[in-house]
C-alpha cells in the first residue's frame, strides 16, 4: 500500500524522460504494484483503478505546481555552498506533500483494506516473505567491507546522476559519511520487519472488528505516521536522526562540488522543473 502513497513523487526523481512517460501511468503502475502484493478481486480492482485515475488527476491539478516550487528553490540553491538547515527545508517541504497525498489517498486505500479476505492477507505475507528474503541476500549477507562497498556503489551513482563523475576525493569523503552512518542493515532488517507487523496488525483487525470508515481511516492513518515521523511514534528518534545526518552529509557533498557539478546539477533541476510544469499544464 505504501507505493500508492510514493509512487507519484518517485516518479518525479527518476529522470526527465521517465517523468512525463512514468508520471501518466503511474495510477496503473501503482495499481499493478498493489495487485502483485493483495491479488484483487474483480470488484475490488475495479474501484481502485478509478480511485487511483480521480487521484492522479487530482495530483496534476492541484500538487504538480507545488512540486515545481520546490524543484525551482532546490535549483536556486545549488550554485552555492548549502546548510544542512537548507537541504532539510527541501526535505520537509518534499515530506509536506507526501503527507498530502496520503491523506488524499486514504479513504480509497481504507475502503479496499476493509474488504480485503484472510486469504489476500496471507498472499500478502507471502509476497513479503519472498521480498524480506531478498533484501537479506542483499543487506545481510557478505562482509562489513562488502556492504559498505554496495551503499557507495549506490551514492555515487545517486550523486553523479546530478553532478556527473565524481572525484577521488569526493568519493573518499562518501565512503567516511557510510562509516558515520547511524544506519546499519540490522537496523533496517528491524525497522522492516516493524513496519510489516503494524501494517498486518490493523489489516487483521479489519476482519475480526467492525470499525465504522472513520476508524479504520484513522488506524491506517497512523501506521503512516509510524512509518515516516520524525517527530512521533516508535522509533521516530531514529528516524529524525537519519533524516539529519543525511541533511549534513548531502550538504558536505554538495559544498566539495567545482563549478562545473553545480551547473550540471542545475540543468538536471532545470529539466525537471520543466518537465513537470508541462505536466501540469491543462
Amino acid at each position: 500500500m505504501r507505493i500508492v502513497l510514493f509512487s507519484l513523487l518517485v516518479c518525479l526523481l527518476q529522470g526527465c524522460s521517465a517523468i512525463k512517460l512514468g508520471y501518466n501511468k503511474v495510477d496503473d503502475l501503482a495499481y499493478w504494484w498493489l495487485d502483485g502484493y493483495a491479488d484483487f478481486s474483480k470488484s475490488q480492482s475495479e474501484k481502485l483503478h478509478v480511485s487511483l485515475e480521480q487521484l492522479l488527476r487530482w495530483h496534476r491539478e492541484q500538487e504538480l505546481p507545488a512540486y515545481a516550487l520546490i524543484l525551482q528553490q532546490a535549483q536556486g540553491l545549488v550554485s552555492e555552498n548549502m546548510t544542512p538547515s537548507q537541504v532539510c527545508s527541501i526535505w520537509d517541504a518534499v515530506q509536506t506533500r507526501s503527507d498530502v497525498l496520503a491523506a488524499k489517498a486514504l479513504p480509497a486505500l481504507t475502503e479496499v483494506a476493509m474488504d480485503m479476505s484472510a486469504r489476500q492477507l496471507a498472499h500478502i505475507e507471502r509476497q513479503w516473505a519472498k521480498k524480506n528474503a531478498t533484501w537479506q541476500d542483499d543487506w545481510l549477507k557478505g562482509t562489513l567491507a562488502q556492504r559498505e562497498q554496495k551503499r557507495l556503489d549506490a551514492l555515487v551513482n545517486r550523486y553523479e546522476y546530478f553532478y556527473g563523475d565524481l572525484n577521488p576525493a569526493q568519493t573518499k569523503l562518501l565512503q567516511q559519511q557510510i562509516k558515520q552512518s547511524p544506519w546499519t542493515p540490522e537496523w533496517g532488517w528491524q525497522d522492516r520487519l516493524q513496519k510489516q507487523q503494524q501494517l498486518m496488525t490493523v489489516l487483521r483487525t479489519f476482519q475480526t472488528q467492525t470499525p465504522t470508515p472513520a476508524q479504520a481511516q484513522e488506524a491506517l492513518k497512523t501506521v503512516y505516521q509510524n512509518w515516516t515521523s520524525t517527530t512521533a511514534g516508535p522509533g521516530f528518534e531514529m528516524r529524525q536522526r537519519l533524516m539529519q545526518q543525511a541533511c549534513a552529509n548531502t550538504a558536505q557533498l554538495h559544498n566539495s562540488t567545482v563549478p562545473a557539478q553545480r551547473l550540471k546539477a542545475a540543468q538536471r533541476i532545470k529539466a525537471y522543473v520543466n518537465d513537470v510544469k508541462d505536466l501540469a499544464a491543462p
